[in-house]
């Protein structure tokens, strides 16, 4: 028994009869679902009073159910059809409901309009069957018009039948049904196959359309209630084989068909059907005809990878994004985010602790806070709100570590991550040695080259702090991004001033020697050091003649200019590109653009002292020569955030983690002018 959506009229509804009209059939093509053939297919219904056979109307047994149930007993009639008739192409009954007491709030319901959604279950005696190549009028599925059917019943349904699924009721004993497949006018006349018969039909798990050809060998014995007619006079054995092959050609022919269209491959169908293939044989050309798609487009296209993600993770990205905007206005918003922009912590916990079936109902506001810190979507892992604010809060301290980026990244070499805490070794290479003049039969001897080496290791930094029950209830994320932000810039200068540490802090070199020292030659000391162009060209001059450990030359030329805030305007008119000499004594190689131009860095973290307010340094690039270099540990580039809930604290912990080291590894590229 198969269904359809029918027209309920709430505005006919007769309280004195406890009647409604029902429009129960327009006919309207509606798509299901062959489960024999696994083919989708259009079933239209000819509403004609020569289609429909209205014997069950006319003799007042179609009854009104409770969704389908005709095996539910009498429980679930809720009516009867006291007339109906075919109008205009429309199917068309006065159905009158029971005043039982039990359906009287169903009644009222339909009254009212709230149950509107009806179906009628009918049965097709006879179909009309057009092949999907052979439809004239665009579609691209098979059409089967039923021509002689029969209404069996009506039913108010929660979900009517629409054009992409139905409903179905099979019933023991079966319908017989008649299919006539329809041949396109170019060709022979119509083939009407064979009948299938109550017996095929209670068979099958679907009495869905099927194929006479592909159902049974021989027909079962026909139902009571559709006698088989009686037996044509014997055929001559030449058209019954006739017959019996042009049927199986059209069933060939559809398939093939039916085959080449649901793998996109139409352009083979037509070739396959003349040649004679089997369906077999043409299955095997489709799957060559895609593997050579395929490889013309890449190989592989076949195969998709999809990326989902379910309902919680979608709720959680949109809370996050919009938890960031607040603390973060530049941050970006989509539409998954704005829905939570204008929620306060306490609502967007109890919008999600709700549709993770946490009943808040009547939860007082720290009872709620607590909830929300506590709740683990899993058996196993941190609470689900512990973890998002640990997103937010790394995020958000990204992002200020960045804006706070140290001037040392300027001229210091960042050397590659450490994989562990253990000393690094630094190990330096004298130039290659000097190449010997040998004659014509004179041997190449032997040169060596010198090393010197030094060693530094990484060294851990870190604070936590806490995020209250109070400060969600109070609603405080402004206070929960300060936190955050200021870990962020607090880590950002402590990595200048381990840097800068270096040159303040003169440390001790690996040949027992300070850093800056008379020895390494790259002191200025005395009235002449102060900041001014001589003790520049000074500097300059003491930069070239160094030598490396071979005492070959280097030919070294600084390229920063590094000072404190007290000589920051000093630094910007030894470099400054504005000033035009009067005569040639006066040129400025230092300026922008001259041949020996070096950048001035203002660092504050130098004007620590009274002393240190008048010291200045000059720096290689790092490309050059090994000056001071810094490193991270590997997988930890920067502070790194970690939560967890606290226990003696009531709320959720952070921790923010740096692994940093500075060291100085050669004095050849830097310069210090004492100032004094």
């Amino acid at each position: 028994m198969l269904s359809r959506s029918a027209e309920l009229v709430p505005a006919s509804f007769n309280d004195d009869d406890n009647t409604v009209d029902v429009v129960w059939t327009t006919g309207a093509r509606g798509r299901r679902y062959d489960y024999w053939t696994d083919t989708q297919y259009e079933e239209e219904l000819v509403v004609t009073p020569e289609a429909v056979d209205m014997t069950r109307f006319n003799a007042g047994v179609i009854q009104v159910f409770d969704s389908h149930r005709t095996y539910g007993g009498v429980g679930a009639i809720l009516g009867v059809a006291i007339r109906g008739s075919i109008e205009n192409g429309e199917g068309r009954a006065t159905i009158r409901l029971s005043k039982r007491a039990d359906i009287a709030d169903i009644v009222a319901d339909i009254k009212g309009g709230i149950i509107r959604s009806i179906s009628v279950g009918y049965v097709v005696n006879k179909y009309e069957i057009t092949r999907a190549i052979d439809r004239a009028d665009g579609g691209t599925m098979p059409l089967y018009r039923a021509i002689s059917w029969t209404p069996h019943e009506i039913s108010f349904v929660g979900i009517p039948f629409d054009a992409e699924s139905s409903t179905r009721s099979a019933p023991p004993a079966g319908h017989p049904c008649e299919f006539i497949t329809r041949a396109p006018a170019h060709s022979a006349p119509s083939n009407q196959e064979d009948n299938m018969t109550t017996a095929t039909q209670s068979g099958a798990q679907n009495p869905a359309p099927i194929d006479a050809a592909r159902s049974a060998a021989a027909p079962a014995p026909a139902s009571a209630a559709a006698p088989a007619p009686a037996a044509p006079a014997a055929a001559p054995a030449a058209d019954d084989a006739a017959a019996r092959a042009a049927n199986e050609a059209a069933a060939r022919s559809a398939d093939i068909t039916e085959l080449c269209v649901r793998h996109g491959v139409t352009n083979l169908a037509a070739g396959l059907i003349r040649s004679g293939n089997s369906v077999d044989q043409a299955r095997a050309a489709v799957l060559e005809e895609l593997a050579r798609n395929d490889a013309a487009r890449g190989g592989h296209n076949n195969v998709r990878i999809l990326t989902v993600s379910d309902e919680q993770q979608t709720r959680m990205a949109g809370i996050e994004e919009a938890m960031m905007h607040r603390i973060h206005a530049g941050t970006k918003l989509t539409d998954n985010g704005r829905q939570f922009r204008g929620m306060s912590l306490l609502e967007i916990g109890r919008d999600f602790l709700e549709s993770q079936g946490v009943n808040t109902r009547g939860m007082e506001r720290m009872q709620l806070a607590q909830q929300m810190l506590h709740f683990r979507s899993g058996m196993h892992g941190t609470s689900d709100f512990a973890a998002l604010f640990a997103n937010v809060a790394s995020k958000r301290l990204r992002d200020s570590y960045a804006e706070n980026a140290g001037t040392y990244t300027q001229w210091a070499r960042r050397a590659p991550n450490a994989p562990d805490f253990k000393n690094i070794n630094i190990v330096q290479l004298s130039g290659a040695p000097e190449l010997l003049q040998t004659n014509e039969h004179g041997e190449f001897k032997y040169g060596t080259m010198a090393d010197a080496g030094t060693s530094y290791a990484l060294v851990t930094f870190g604070r936590m702090v806490s995020l209250t029950r109070q400060a969600i209830v109070n609603d405080d994320l402004r206070a929960f991004e300060r936190l955050v932000s200021a870990f962020g810039a607090s880590s950002s200068r402590l990595e200048n001033r381990l840097v800068y540490s270096q040159l303040m802090g003169n440390p001790m070199m690996g040949d027992g020697k300070e850093l800056f020292h008379a020895d390494h030659k790259n002191l200025g000391t005395g009235a002449g050091s102060a900041l001014q162009l001589a003790a520049l060209k000074a500097g300059r001059t003491a930069m070239r003649l160094q030598q490396g450990l071979q005492k070959e030359e280097l030919n070294l030329a600084p390229n920063f200019l590094i000072v404190p805030a007290s000589l920051e305007q000093d630094a910007y008119q030894l470099t400054s590109a504005n000033y035009v000499p009067a005569k040639q004594s006066d040129v400025n190689e230092f300026r922008s653009g001259g041949r020996t131009a070096i950048e001035p860095i203002v660092e504050p973290i130098l004007d620590k002292t009274e002393a240190s307010q008048k010291e200045w340094y000059l720096a290689s690039n790092n490309s050059q020569v090994d000056t001071v270099e810094y490193c991270y540990l590997d997988g930890a580039e920067g502070p790194v955030i970690d939560s967890q809930n606290g226990f003696e604290v009531d709320g959720v912990t952070w921790k923010c983690r740096l692994d940093f080291a500075a060291k100085a590894v050669d004095h050849r590229g830097l310069y210090k002018g004492a100032g004094a």
